[in-house]
């Protein structure tokens, strides 16, 4: 097969409920210049042998056969092995509209643009799809990458990407990291002076679900989200907005464990970015929610404080 257009990137991972959707809505696209590499990330369900079946139908699709080691290391194959001039991620829980592919390649062919970004619906369990605008206020890789902090989503499922510019910038996916990864990608990307263009539509689906990684918060998730913010010091280049968007994160980490607190000691949470306590209490919130955290942030008052906060939760909830 000659270089196609488009390589589109898909990580599987146990799958096999979600994957046909997912292909299918691949193979109804108007464009048809493109490859599809499934890199099946050692699934111990029957996406492999669906992959495998999918590929055998269409010889624009290739399978990846390997070890689990995370959608990190899985994307980072894709990407290596892809011949594209373009580059796009697809996840497979998740689906795109027929013509996705075409009006992205052909608005980054128009504008000679490195970097295409689209809006995208968020599918809640099928029942509902809600339309998300990106709108950056600027194409200005500066002013896109402060935004992804803010307002943009930074996701790699909604924009378009010169294969070149991977290569060329030496941009690569974090290894051993799950968790934001994408994020880190569009950090190194948007650093460099690149050309951006943004198509105000809709396409792709990302479908939400209860067991999203993003909704079940452990020690596992705690420590991979230490990591985005540790690489974040070392990857955002150094100007008026990295400090700001790094202590989003850190406030994020924060908060996430002030909900969460089995499975912090006292101590342990005291500990947790302390620098980071001024900024939390100046969000919007209830004068009790905010007097709760106050009383967390005091050494030795943790558990007083979030036994508050989930007493108040579960009287609201049942009144």
């Amino acid at each position: 097969m000659s270089n196609p257009k488009i390589s589109i990137i898909c990580p599987v991972y146990n799958a096999e409920k979600t994957i046909h959707k997912c292909i299918d809505s691949i193979l109804a696209q108007t464009f048809v210049d493109w490859e599809l590499l499934l890199v099946n990330d050692g699934s111990t369900d029957n996406s492999d042998k669906i992959c495998d079946r999918y590929a055998e139908k269409d010889r624009r699709i290739r399978v990846i056969h390997q070890q689990n080691g995370g959608v990190s290391a899985a994307r980072q194959v894709g990407l290596d092995l892809s011949i594209g001039d373009y580059v796009i991620h697809v996840d497979p829980d998740d689906w795109i509209e027929s013509c996705m592919l075409h009006d992205l390649y052909y608005k980054a062919v128009d504008e000679h643009a490195d970097v295409v970004i689209c809006d995208f619906y968020i599918d809640n369990n099928g029942l509902e799809s809600c339309r998300v605008e990106q709108k950056p206020s600027s194409l200005d890789p500066k002013t896109v990458l402060s935004e992804l902090f803010q307002q943009l989503h930074g996701s790699c499922c909604n924009k378009l990407a010169k294969r070149a510019c991977y290569s060329n910038y030496g941009i690569k996916f974090p290894v051993g990291l799950n968790y934001c990864e994408d994020l880190l990608i569009w950090v190194q990307l948007f650093s460099h002076d690149v050309k951006i263009a943004y198509q105000p539509r809709a396409y792709y689906h990302y479908c939400y679900n209860n067991n999203s990684i993003t909704q079940r918060f452990s020690r596992k998730l705690y420590d991979q989200s230490r990591m985005v913010v540790a690489l974040l010091e070392k990857l955002y280049p150094e100007n008026e907005h990295k400090q700001a968007a790094i202590n989003r994160h850190k406030m994020n980490i924060k908060t996430a464990a002030f909900s969460n607190p089995a499975f912090f000691r006292g101590s342990e949470y005291y500990r947790i970015y302390p620098e980071i306590n001024k900024f939390i209490l100046k969000r919007k919130m209830s004068i009790v929610n905010n007097l709760l955290m106050r009383i967390s942030y005091i050494h030795g008052f943790f558990r007083i404080g979030t036994g508050l906060y989930r007493l108040k939760n579960h009287i609201r909830g049942n009144s």
